[in-house]
C-alpha cells in the first residue's frame, strides 16, 4: 500500500456502505460490522476518515499550521485507512474496497461521502454494557442529515448478532417505512424480524390499567397487537419468506426497544428531522435508543 495520500482520494462508489473511521478502538467494530454488510448486500466498500486540519492543538486555540505537524497527521490518518483496508481485504478479499482521506469539517465530509451511498456506518464509544453512549457533534450531525440511513455502532458491540431484526412499529406511516426497511435487511440475514409495539399507561372502562393478566390489561394488548398487526399486513404478506414475531410489551418505548433488541443483529429507529437546526434534535425515542443500545441501531430518515 501507498503511504501517499493523494491515493486514497476515491470518489464514493454508488450504492457502496460507507464506514466513517477515526483512527480509534471504535474502528475495529465498524469496519467488522460495514464489511459483513457489504458483503452481504454484495455492495462496494468505502473507507473514509476525515481530517480536520482545523482542530486545535491546544486550549489557546493554536491550529494545525507547522507543515511538520500536517505532514504527522498526514501520515497517520493514511496509516488508519491502509490498516483498515489491509484488515477488510484480509478477511474478504473478494469485496472491493476503496478509500477516501477528505480533509474539513469531519461531519461535512462524511455527509458528503454518504451522498448516493446505501449506508453509513458510524461508531460510538462506550466503556462498558452499563454506560450510556454519549454522542458527539460529529455523530449526531451525521445522523440527523445524512442522505442515506445511519447504522451506529456501539464500541465492544457484538456485530454478529442473533439473527433478528428488531423494528419499532408504532402505526405511522413512519413505522411502515421503517417495517419495510427491517424486511429489506433480514433478507440478507436470518429472515427473521421482530416487531415492538409499546404501551405504557392506558385507561380502560374510566380504570388506569395496572394489572397484567386482568381484563383490561388484555382489552389494551390486543388493541395494540391488532394496530401492529394493520400497519405491517400488507408488506408482510409480500414477503412470506421472512418469520415475523410481533411482541406488544408495556413499558417505555425507547426502553421496550433496547431490551428486546439485546443480542439482535440490528435494531431500526426512524427519525422524523426537518433538517436544518431542528433537524439536529432527533426524536427522545430515538435518542434514548441510541443512548442505550447493545447492538448496532440503524436510523432511517423519512424521504
Amino acid at each position: 500500500m501507498s503511504n501517499d495520500a493523494s491515493t486514497h482520494d476515491t470518489p464514493t462508489p454508488a450504492n457502496a456502505v460507507v464506514a466513517a473511521l477515526d483512527g480509534s478502538q471504535r474502528d475495529d467494530a465498524v469496519i467488522a460490522w460495514a464489511g459483513a454488510e457489504a458483503a452481504a448486500l454484495s455492495a462496494p466498500l468505502h473507507l473514509v476518515h476525515a481530517v480536520d486540519l482545523g482542530t486545535p492543538l491546544s486550549a489557546y486555540g493554536e491550529l494545525l499550521t507547522s507543515p511538520e505537524i500536517v505532514d504527522r497527521v498526514e501520515q497517520e490518518s493514511v496509516r488508519v485507512v491502509t490498516e483498515a483496508r489491509a484488515a477488510v481485504e484480509a478477511a474478504r478479499p473478494d469485496l472491493p474496497v476503496t478509500t477516501a482521506l477528505p480533509t474539513g469539517s469531519p461531519s461535512g465530509a462524511l455527509l458528503a461521502a454518504a451522498d448516493g451511498a446505501r449506508v453509513l456506518v458510524v461508531g460510538s464509544a462506550r466503556k462498558n454494557r452499563a454506560e450510556r453512549i454519549v454522542l458527539g457533534t460529529t455523530s449526531m450531525s451525521v445522523v440527523a442529515h445524512a442522505p442515506c440511513p445511519v447504522v451506529l455502532v456501539p464500541e465492544n458491540a457484538d456485530t454478529t448478532g442473533d439473527g433478528r431484526v428488531v423494528v419499532g412499529v408504532d402505526g405511522s406511516d413512519h413505522s411502515r417505512l421503517a417495517f419495510r426497511h427491517a424486511l429489506d435487511a433480514a433478507a440478507v440475514r436470518g429472515k427473521r424480524v421482530t416487531t415492538v409495539t409499546s404501551w405504557n399507561v392506558e385507561v380502560e372502562k374510566g380504570v388506569v390499567v395496572t394489572e397484567p393478566g386482568t381484563p383490561e390489561w388484555e382489552t389494551v394488548d390486543a388493541r395494540y397487537r391488532a394496530m401492529a398487526e394493520r400497519t405491517i399486513a400488507a408488506d408482510r404478506d409480500a414477503h412470506p419468506e421472512i418469520e415475523v414475531d410481533v411482541q406488544v410489551v408495556h413499558g417505555r418505548a425507547a426502553d421496550s426497544l433496547v431490551e428486546v433488541a439485546d443480542g439482535a443483529d440490528l435494531l431500526l429507529v426512524g427519525s422524523r428531522g426537518r433538517g436544518g437546526f431542528r433537524g439536529m434534535l432527533l426524536g427522545s425515542v430515538s435518542q434514548r435508543v441510541l443512548a442505550l443500545a447493545t447492538c448496532p441501531v440503524a436510523i432511517l430518515h423519512k424521504q
